[in-house]
């Protein structure tokens, strides 16, 4: 007898979002927030670390970079990862790396001195690498997860919810520097991960259309379906389909590259590493380059901030008007509302003491646009690539996004070293010209996110 056919995408499309993707985007939000927290953890303990041990900034530069390394690897190898063992499997051998690494990280630096400093830096070093691959897989395969269990109407805003409690690690790991001793942070950093990994072992679902391309799991897959609805549809005889446009080649990095993909894929990666370029420029320099146009060192923090709290706004309400406009048109002009911003702090910078209004205005209005664009970038990339290879295509989008990252404290050394000083007003209108890429390279991407469709 012939198993009834079941496509598991209009399955998920029929549910409502609450309670079951509800409580996953729960336990996602929480997940990526602890991702957050070990992020910048290194930005908050440095300086302690520096003064504990008697060493210099550049001297504990390899622990940022290896953890950069860590990241790549973690983005791609754990996407791959998730496409073979399971979105689940993956996700918590994540929290695994981040747990070992960041515990291992306390116990080196609770033994420093400044007299192993540098046996003590090398150890930190390695394990910060160990960390840094749990936190380059978590981002790809939070993205996947959260998409292929919500609805088309709430997903585009449901992943930029996820990706945007990432900074909410970073202000809890400004709040612990002040209310704990530095390598305790550590400690925390690893043991809440293992906290996570025993409570959401037996909580976070597996991905519905990883279970529907294996048979042996249409049981599970029937359950958790069953749950998703309310009510005993599915017993697991069904013949559990996915449809997915595209064409396939012999792996998932030529079908990324196959006459179908290698648009989106070019694109995306160009938008990607231009966007995170000018990110890390203002979360990294922004304090730095202001006070050269006249700011005071108060009011080019308060403008990080801004920049920072734009982050919120960019993504959420970005995501909303996906649903009535599509991601091209919306995601284009959010991406052109930061060169336009961007541009008027090198106006202001050029003209001299700029009013501290001003100033904040426009560096939330940045924040608004690059920060939210990152989030538009993970839902786009999720969005462009079907299922069996979905994990591993975003995790290596995000570690070519890396090379940005990398890019932009070289630029901006280069910069500040320059003599005579060429004015701040020019990085800004350099900076302006990075995020123009970023626009065309969006408005390109032939595989968005259509208005009220799947």
């Amino acid at each position: 007898m012939d198993k009834k056919p079941v496509n598991v995408g209009d399955v998920i499309d029929s549910a409502n979002y609450f309670w079951v993707p509800f409580g996953i985007t729960i336990m996602m939000i929480v997940i990526m927030a602890t991702d957050g927290y070990d992020l910048f953890l290194m930005g908050q303990v440095g300086p302690k670390m520096d003064a504990a041990w008697g060493i210099s900034a550049a001297a504990r530069s390899p622990i940022n970079t290896w953890a950069l390394i860590g990241m790549a690897i973690g983005s791609v190898g754990l996407g791959w990862l998730g496409d073979r063992i399971g979105r689940k499997r993956s996700y918590f051998t994540c929290l695994v790396f981040l747990f070992i690494g960041s515990v291992m990280c306390w116990h080196a630096a609770k033994g420093g001195t400044p007299e192993n400093a540098a046996e003590t830096l090398k150890q930190v070093t390695f394990w910060r690498f160990v960390t840094g691959l749990g936190m380059g897989g978590i981002t790809p395969l939070a993205t996947t997860l959260i998409s292929e269990w919500t609805s088309y109407r709430v997903r585009s805003v449901v992943v930029a919810l996820v990706i945007s409690s990432v900074p909410v690690g970073g202000y809890l790991a400004r709040f612990g520097i002040k209310h704990m001793d530095w390598p305790t942070m550590f400690l925390v950093g690893g043991l809440v991960p293992l906290a996570l990994f025993i409570l959401f072992g037996f909580l976070l679902p597996e991905s519905p259309k990883y279970m529907a391309q294996r048979p042996h799991l249409h049981g599970r897959l029937a359950a958790a379906l069953n749950r998703l609805l309310g009510e005993k549809r599915f017993d697991g005889s069904e013949n559990f389909l996915i449809h997915e446009e595209g064409k396939r080649s012999s792996n998932w990095f030529s079908t990324i590259w196959n006459s179908f993909y290698a648009r989106s894929t070019l694109f995306i990666w160009v938008a990607f590493s231009f966007n995170s370029f000018v990110l890390y420029l203002y979360t990294n320099y922004l304090p730095t380059l202001l006070p050269r146009g006249g700011v005071s060192a108060d009011i080019a923090s308060e403008a990080l901030g801004q920049f920072s709290i734009g982050a919120f706004f960019g993504s959420i309400g970005g995501a909303f008007l996906i649903r009535w406009f599509g991601s091209r048109y919306v995601g284009s002009l959010l991406a052109l509302l930061g060169v336009a911003a961007t541009a008027v702090l090198g106006v202001l910078a050029l003209k001299g003491s700029p009013t501290a209004t001003n100033v904040l205005v426009f560096s939330f209005l940045a924040g608004v646009s690059f920060n939210g664009m990152q989030a538009f970038m993970y839902a786009v990339a999720a969005h462009s690539y079907p299922t069996e290879l979905r994990g591993s295509a975003v995790g290596l989008a995000q570690t070519v996004s890396r090379i940005g990252a990398v890019l932009s404290p070289i630029v901006a050394s280069y910069y500040l070293a320059m003599k005579p000083d060429p004015g701040v007003n020019q990085f800004f209108w350099f900076a302006a010209a990075c995020g123009v890429i970023t626009v065309l390279s969006f408005f390109l991407i032939p595989s968005h996110i259509p208005k009220h469709a799947k």
